[in-house]
């Protein structure tokens, strides 16, 4: 079985939203073909001519008939080939958030973990953020201020518009003891932020510039 990554899924997901679209709006036979044939060149590389099941499950894609409901069956029953996030154990969090006292970590063992590319929770009460990102590295710790203001943009970490808020981190910026703010404005609901993923390299992009010293 091919395995993928959730942000993959959601890639898929979204290019199956757009040829559905198509089918419903778009009577022009050689339009039809031509994003069929777009669809399929993005779907199929991450998938193994051998896995004989999904590539059963992506020919159910290209029908003319295909509606929302169906497309979403479809896809999740392709969605066991998504790699779930791995969870790090309540030490390894800790660890990752040693400065943090009182840190309250959520219970996420009734969560599907095949669509998140990147874990957050938000504290409200100290209107913080906490992120938990897998990079080559190992596990990467991120947190910060959460600005309670928010208004529409382009979130750095998805790519797409949405209501965004001002997000800033404390970084030890040298042995001095001093420290540097850093941040941007990202999505508010960060469920929604890794739904909207659809490629991870502006995840580790903002994951480096927070770390950088």
């Amino acid at each position: 079985m091919t395995t993928i990554e959730p942000y993959q899924f959601h890639f898929i997901k979204h290019q199956v939203q757009q040829l559905v679209r198509t089918y419903q709006s778009v009577n022009d036979r050689h339009t039809i073909r031509t994003v069929e044939m777009i669809t399929e060149e993005a779907i199929q590389p991450f998938f193994s001519e051998e896995d004989k099941e999904a590539q059963s499950l992506i020919r159910q894609f290209f029908d003319s008939s295909l509606t929302m409901s169906k497309s979403l069956t479809i896809l999740e029953a392709l969605k066991k080939n998504v790699r779930p996030f791995q969870v790090p154990s309540v030490k390894q969090t800790e660890k990752l958030f040693r400065k943090v006292k009182k840190l309250k970590v959520p219970d996420f063992s009734q969560t599907d973990l095949r669509d998140y590319t990147y874990l957050a929770w938000d504290d409200v009460g100290s209107q913080s953020k906490f992120m938990i990102v897998n990079t080559q590295k190992g596990y990467q710790g991120i947190y910060g201020h959460l600005s309670t203001k928010v208004k529409k943009g382009i979130c750095p970490l998805c790519q797409h518009e949405s209501t965004v808020s001002m997000f800033l981190s404390l970084t030890k910026s040298g042995g001095d003891g001093t420290y540097t703010k850093r941040g941007n404005y990202i999505c508010r609901d960060s469920e929604q932020c890794n739904q909207q993923m659809e490629q991870r390299e502006t995840l580790d992009e903002f994951v480096s510039l927070l770390q950088m010293r």
